[in-house]
């Protein structure tokens, strides 16, 4: 599960309540932002947005909150009839802009949705009932964590204890009982509210669960210093014959690298020509593995890990990792290089295995999320959003590194345009270039 910045505002936002079609509008942009082409072809008709493709989203009416809330209903098949299967939720705008409250809703229900219809991780994480972030019992779909409050460093800081808390896996005894649907279960998780009156709410199918809610408030959350809202959604499934995989089988994935790329995993070193070149003019540290695949079991890491070229990983159920190049610039001229991994997007991993084969890589842009503690800045760099480029495909067809060249997080961005003391980023290992084993 990651995280997910907010949107600044591009204008001032109506003082009411939007009518539904106007905010369902708002939510149909949100969604083709959030994955092009998904609501091509879709109509806003009565009080609902139809997908050509049979999906549909539509505003009941308000049974809770203010004039700025709207309480939105998923149906992922309509022509499931009479009883067409649907998850409900409920998004306010922190701001009083609807456009805030659309983007909320598409970048948590929303991305549950989508994934349901998909199945690749291309839009929400999946969790199988034995993982460590699963919930017993079910197969989960969730999407990353949102945060609603209005400083920054408070939202990234909440959303990080948020995700750690790995709040649903933790109390699913509280609510699992409760889970009747035989096609999938929605459950809401929100914290927020102000210094000393902060609130943890689960809501399964659209209700308050008290006991949930309760468990999820004894797990001690922190508390902010400033108002801070956060929350992720999750689909639960019943799970398949093996217990383990969704009920829709995923697609095939094509191997990441071309073929002459697709070596035995090796350390760089003053010998490699990979573009993660560590030597004593680019001291630093190659870190194995990323930490999302590090924290799995060895078994685990044996039966998820489908490609692992020593540049990609791709791990079922966890994510695509590129290995990429972090330089930090030292005040004895030298430049440290951290060769860390980033966890991308399915689609944006698609497009740069796309451009690969197409020898289309050079100049090329993209982003991911940090997947690796860095130095002596440790996991406050952890999951920062990166952007990434200066890659190219040599002439024996194997790819150089990407390098991080700029990140959204203020303390990532100071690593990588400050000058930093050699001591305080490689300590007495001077020109040394080491493998950690751990992220």
């Amino acid at each position: 599960m990651s995280w997910i910045r907010r949107r600044k505002h591009k204008a001032e936002p109506p003082a009411e309540r939007l009518p539904d079609l106007e905010f369902l509008a708002l939510v149909r942009a949100g969604l083709e932002e959030f994955a092009p082409g998904s609501t091509q072809g879709a109509q806003l008709k009565g009080n609902s947005l139809i997908s050509r493709d049979g999906w549909a989203v539509a505003v009941a009416p308000p049974h809770h909150g203010g004039g700025h809330h709207y309480d939105l209903v998923a149906l992922p098949d309509v022509s499931l009839q009479p009883d067409v299967p649907c998850f409900m939720d409920c998004v306010v705008s922190m701001s009083a802009d609807p456009q805030d409250a659309a983007n909320t809703w598409v970048q948590t229900a929303g991305a549950c949705l989508l994934e349901l219809l998909d199945r690749r991780e291309r839009f929400a994480d999946h969790a199988g009932p034995d993982e460590k972030r699963g919930v017993p019992g079910w197969h989960m779909i969730t999407s990353g964590a949102v945060g609603l409050g209005t400083d920054v460093d408070e939202n990234r800081r909440l959303q990080r204890a948020l995700l750690d808390a790995n709040v649903l896996h933790r109390i699913a005894d509280s609510f699992t009982a409760d889970l009747e649907s035989p096609f999938f279960n929605g459950v809401k998780v929100f914290y927020g509210g102000r210094p000393g009156a902060m609130q943890a709410e689960i809501r399964v199918n659209g209700e308050r669960h008290e006991a949930a809610s309760a468990a999820m408030t004894a797990l001690g959350l922190p508390e902010p210093t400033a108002f801070t809202a956060v929350r992720f959604y999750a689909l639960l499934l019943p799970p398949s014959e093996d217990e383990d995989e969704p009920s829709q089988p995923t697609t095939a994935r094509p191997d990441p690298v071309p073929a002459p790329a697709q070596a035995t995993p090796h350390t760089h070193g003053p010998s490699c020509d990979c573009g993660g070149h560590l030597d004593s003019e680019h001291p630093g540290f190659d870190l194995a593995l990323p930490h999302l695949v590090a924290e799995l079991s060895e078994e685990e890491r044996r039966r998820r890990v489908k490609s692992d070229t020593g540049a990609v990983i791709t791990a079922e159920g966890v994510g695509n990792f590129l290995k990429v190049r972090l330089p930090i610039r030292l005040d004895d001229g030298r430049t440290a290089v951290y060769l860390a991994w980033v966890h991308l997007q399915v689609a944006v991993f698609d497009d740069f295995v796309r451009r690969v084969r197409d020898d289309d890589l050079a100049g090329h842009r993209f982003e991911g999320l940090l997947c690796n503690a860095i130095g002596p800045w440790g996991e406050d760099v952890l999951r920062a959003p990166v952007v990434l480029g200066g890659q190219r495909i040599d002439e024996d067809g194997s790819v150089r590194l990407s390098e991080i060249l700029e990140s959204s997080d203020p303390l990532l961005t100071k690593v990588l345009t400050d000058t930093w003391p050699a001591a305080f980023v490689i300590g007495d290992r001077g020109g040394m270039a080491v493998r950690e084993d751990r992220p």
